[in-house]
């Protein structure tokens, strides 16, 4: 019929109407095909897991006397099917030797990705603080200004950590919320953790150079710090890891004199109520209760640990990433003083004073803390100075293969001296 005419179509000839057809369903058909070995496991999977249904046949039959077995009297069961388990080969590890038990009493544990929900305010009421908004007198005084030379070497440094570093890896997935759920293209470069510790170790070169007497003091790299305390009624440990520890043969002095702590004793912690301070962190009932400082020597004295964090998706606020830095200050003290055994009861014969540098990309906050007990729930108060993060730069990149830095703060240096130079 010549009348007739496909849809969307101008051609009225017979042929091609027929040939337009046949294209249209055999594109139909691939479209509605199955794979018969998938829709085969599929119907066997679904009809597998079906209950058999009591009919009352077996009564029927029992009732005219036909003899009914059990057909697992005659099938034979399927044969075991046996998987062999390589055992992998030992890894290094800094707990070998430490073996977890199963306990009755739960034990709340915090690690590296223990993010505090309120922020600060919850993390003084874990370490019982106090927060000063200042960093200390005495090292305000030594962040002296920037020299020419100090400036140049700073910025190579970000350049070589950032940019000029040969090693690259695939990075973490990126998440575009301007097109959720869309798989972007996996990218190589080099990760954050290895940029934090070449940029933290070259300006640590650099801080040894300038700081008279710097030399003499020993660091420590990847080390792993526990200890368990109580709070209130419940048991917590805290297991932390620093990217370097920095110790001097000499203690940090004292801050705080006893009559300033005293006079802290009337402070009042952040009201959190009716939230706990241990809300976000889950307990375990198979923990270990070994307590462990990273420098196994006694003759060494904490001065700096520098910690990074490297969760490429952990969006942290300022005040969640200074109450990170507390925390992690309050569990080196903590852990130093139980293992040199210098605490009467739950008080310190002598505070520890350790200061703390917090990175995550180009931001630094940097703090000094000092325990002066191990009392969480006491009068008696810790202490921590601290100030807003600081941003090193805002861009670092290549631009017309020439590398470009945008937004260089020379503030972070200069109160890294300070903090460098306390002895």
């Amino acid at each position: 019929n010549k009348s007739t005419r496909l849809p969307g179509t101008k051609s009225r000839c017979w042929f091609c109407l027929k040939l337009k057809r046949q294209l249209i369903m055999r594109v139909t058909d691939v479209r509605l095909r199955l794979n018969i070995g998938a829709q085969f496991r599929a119907l066997w999977l679904l009809k597998s897991r079906r209950r058999i249904s009591d009919t009352g046949a077996e009564a029927i039959l029992t009732a005219r006397g036909v003899p009914v077995v059990d057909p697992r009297e005659i099938l034979s069961p399927a044969y075991p099917r046996i998987i062999e388990v390589v055992d992998p080969p030992p890894q290094p590890s800094v707990l070998q030797d430490w073996k977890t038990e199963v306990k009755d009493t739960p034990c709340h544990v915090f690690n590296k990705r223990f993010s505090p929900l309120i922020g600060m305010p919850q993390v003084q009421c874990l370490t019982n603080s106090v927060v000063q908004s200042s960093l200390p007198k005495s090292v305000l005084d030594c962040a002296t200004k920037i020299t020419e030379e100090e400036d140049k070497k700073v910025k190579e440094a970000i350049f070589h950590a950032h940019l000029l570093d040969s090693f690259q890896a695939k990075l973490p997935k990126v998440i575009n919320m301007d097109r959720p759920g869309w798989n972007e293209r996996r990218e190589y470069g080099i990760p954050f953790g290895r940029k934090h510790k070449t940029l933290t170790y070259q300006l640590l070169l650099l801080l040894d150079q300038q700081v008279p007497g710097a030399l003499e003091r020993q660091l420590v790299e990847d080390t792993l710090t526990q200890v368990t305390l109580k709070h209130s009624d419940s048991l917590m440990q805290i297991n932390h890891e620093a990217a370097f520890i920095v110790s001097s043969l000499t203690p940090l002095p004292q801050l705080a004199d006893n009559a300033e702590i005293k006079s802290l004793q009337e402070e009042t912690l952040p009201d959190i109520y009716p939230l706990s301070p241990l809300v976000n962190c889950r307990a375990f009932n198979t923990y270990c209760l070994k307590d462990s400082y990273g420098v196994a020597s006694n003759n060494l004295y904490p001065h700096t640990i520098f910690i990074h964090q490297n969760q490429s998706r952990m969006k942290l606020s300022e005040d969640q990433f200074a109450g990170i830095s507390l925390l992690h200050a309050f569990s080196h003290a903590a852990a130093y003083a139980k293992a040199t055994g210098s605490i009467v009861g739950s008080n310190l014969e002598k505070p520890v004073v350790l200061q703390v540098v917090h990175m995550h990309r180009q931001y630094f906050h940097m703090g000094v803390f000092q325990l002066n007990t191990l009392n969480l729930t006491g009068t008696t108060k810790n202490i921590f100075w601290t100030q807003p993060w600081e941003p090193l730069f805002s861009k670092c990149c290549f631009q017309a293969a020439q590398p470009v830095l945008e937004g260089y703060n020379p503030r972070v240096f200069e109160l890294l001296k300070g903090l460098h130079a306390q002895c």
